[in-house]
């Protein structure tokens, strides 16, 4: 099992931001989850899509994801703010949402004004600080929705400018939508208390509206009138998605780090998370996992020490503020090292605005420990299944030892055609891809699968004796008795007749042992079975992999690949120049030579004249 099955197995059931990487370390994918185990493992496990070009597109992304990272919130709000933040700062290559240079909106009270009026924006650092700014909100059009709703019980003005005196209101007035502070309709204090019920409403506090709304709600019901009943009901629902906290976005531009820690009861590991917070946003996440086993651990120590270790690594990026769950008399130390690089750096515990995120920073360190902890158990049940498997070859198969190393081998071509080999490698029942070999056949351009899987084999194991290399411990072919006999002749024709080789033939699973007339079939359920399905498939992709490659050569190759001399580059601005190889074969050796040089033309001239 590789690292990354080990790891989207072991995901979290939690909210929360994935990020794919790929062999090159780039963040490639992100996106967000509401269950983060599930959602991950959709990319792996869905086979079919509707749209055929989505399809394409997930398919080219899982086979690029090498590896996965995440980082856990508290609710679906977060995560759709965290992944705005991520893919803005990365742009990976896959993702399309999101990407332009939006931020989320939010309700701006001008309280700046006599009569504030209330709007939604975006930045709200383009606007004075004397105006109140609530969200970020992830739907624009909810939160319009439930601005619209409030007014209906809380009446403001909406207008683009501020208040100004006038002799005739506007619509809204007259759809009570609007108190019509502009005519003098409403007193200020009047005004400014219904302002200050929609802000307590925005914040949270929203027992009175949300009370009324099921009192409609109740109502409707009771007159079994249920599509107002179920309009209201929607309305509730509506309202509390909308005014659901997020902690992923502060109000204020400080640069600041919170961290979060959490070691499990039987202190096996601690994990220690980093949420970097700059100019009011979560940038990025620094996160270690220490292994406590055999160790003496002490976390005031601990800590510290890591925490110095980490900063003193980033001086020219410190923060202006570390935050820490506690404060231990060893972060003293940390904090007088650490203003020799920022004198005005300070190390202290959450203040209440800032609880969410030290929750955040806490809940991930939690989620670390135990998706290693379940790691470390898938790891273990996949290496006692290997384990059992390979005994089971030694018992079933009455094998002299347990086999250390297997050899696979497949055979892929149509028709005879672009006819290539595979042989794959498995140490201690895992594929070992370093020694794995491809084989262009030599031998046979007809269809004949026992003929190449024989030439595949002789070549392999003369290599192995001329280089004196190991053999293996066991060799499996894909097939039935007649490839099991081709590999029986070569290895007794090089003197390996000592070596165990096995067949397993695909359509019903058996395995085909030599000299023997019946093959074994397994349970289903067989270790054994699994593992030489593993190494049977692997050996069948790889073959395929090569074969698809001679394929698309020879489609797409050109009579001008068979020229020394001539590479893709050349053979390219020939085609390109010329258009054909007809009618390169027509141009003249200047015409040919200023496309490629003098010498190279006359190359090409005359292999051309040999070849057509």
């Amino acid at each position: 099992m590789s690292d990354l099955e080990f790891q989207r197995k072991s995901l979290p059931n939690e909210p929360g931001v994935y990020l794919f990487i790929d062999s090159d370390n780039k963040i490639i994918y992100i996106g967000k989850a509401k269950n983060l185990r599930k959602r991950v493992n959709q990319y792996f496990l869905k086979t079919s899509y509707n749209d055929p070009f989505y399809e394409e597109k997930i398919r080219e992304l899982v086979n690029n994801i090498v590896r996965l990272e995440f980082i856990v919130t508290e609710n679906e709000k977060e995560a759709s703010i965290l992944e705005n933040i991520q893919i803005k700062k990365h742009q990976p290559r896959f993702n399309v949402i999101m990407r332009d240079s939006k931020t989320y909106p939010w309700v701006a009270i001008f309280y700046s004004e006599e009569y504030p009026r209330i709007r939604v924006i975006r930045d709200p650092e383009k606007y004075s600080r004397d105006n109140l700014f609530l969200g970020p909100y992830t739907d624009k059009k909810e939160i319009i929705r439930i601005l619209r709703d409030l007014r209906k019980l809380f009446p403001y003005c909406s207008c683009k400018k501020k208040v100004k005196q006038k002799t005739r209101p506007c619509l809204y007035y007259q759809l009570k939508l609007c108190p019509g502070p502009c005519i003098g309709a409403i007193s200020n204090d009047d005004y400014i208390e219904n302002i200050k019920k929609i802000e307590l409403f925005l914040k949270g506090e929203t027992t009175q509206l949300k009370h009324q709304i099921k009192n409609k709600m109740a109502n409707a019901a009771n007159t079994l009138d249920f599509e107002v009943a179920a309009f209201w009901r929607d309305k509730l629902q509506a309202i509390e998605h909308s005014i659901s906290t997020q902690n992923v976005l502060l109000d204020t531009g400080e640069n600041k780090d919170i961290i979060g820690y959490y070691n499990d009861k039987n202190q096996r590991y601690l994990a220690i998370i980093i949420i970097h917070i700059r100019e009011g946003r979560i940038s990025n996440r620094s996160s270690f996992v220490i292994t406590l086993k055999g160790k003496i651990y002490l976390k005031s120590e601990t800590l510290s020490s890591i925490i110095q270790q980490f900063y003193q690594n980033m001086k020219q990026n410190l923060p202006d503020t570390i935050i820490l769950p506690e404060i231990f008399e060893e972060i003293e130390v940390v904090s007088q090292i650490l203003k020799e690089s920022n004198p005005v750096i300070r190390i202290r515990t959450p203040l209440e605005i800032e609880s969410g995120l030290l929750r955040i920073a806490n809940k991930n360190a939690k989620v670390m420990v135990n998706q290693t902890i379940e790691m470390d158990e898938i790891k273990k049940k996949s290496e006692d299944k290997l384990r059992i498997a390979l005994e089971e070859a030694k018992t079933l198969l009455n094998l002299p030892n347990v086999p250390r190393i297997i050899e696979g081998f497949d055979i892929s071509n149509i028709e005879g055609k672009d006819a290539t080999g595979s042989m794959v490698y498995f140490l201690e029942g895992k594929p070992y891809n370093k020694y794995y070999r491809h084989f262009k056949i030599r031998s046979k351009a007809s269809p004949d699968d026992v003929a190449m899987m024989k030439e595949v084999i002789k070549r392999r194991y003369s290599m192995l004796l001329e280089k004196n290399y190991e053999l293996p411990d066991l060799i499996l072919v894909d097939g039935g008795k007649g490839q099991l006999n081709a590999g029986i002749s070569v290895l007794r024709e090089l003197g390996l007749d000592g070596i165990p080789i096995f067949g397993l033939a695909k359509k019903f699973e058996e395995i085909y042992i030599p000299n023997q007339k019946e093959p074994i079939v397994l349970p289903n359920n067989s270790p054994l079975l699994e593992l030489f399905q593993r190494v049977r498939d692997e050996a069948h992709r790889f073959a395929v992999k090569l074969h698809k490659k001679q394929r698309l050569k020879r489609i797409t190759g050109s009579v001008l690949d068979n020229i020394k001399g001539i590479g893709p580059v050349y053979r390219n601005k020939l085609l390109t120049h010329f258009g054909s190889v007809a009618n390169i074969k027509k141009a003249s050796l200047e015409e040919i030579s200023q496309v490629v040089g003098p010498s190279v033309a006359q190359t090409i001239i005359k292999e051309l004249n040999k070849l057509i």
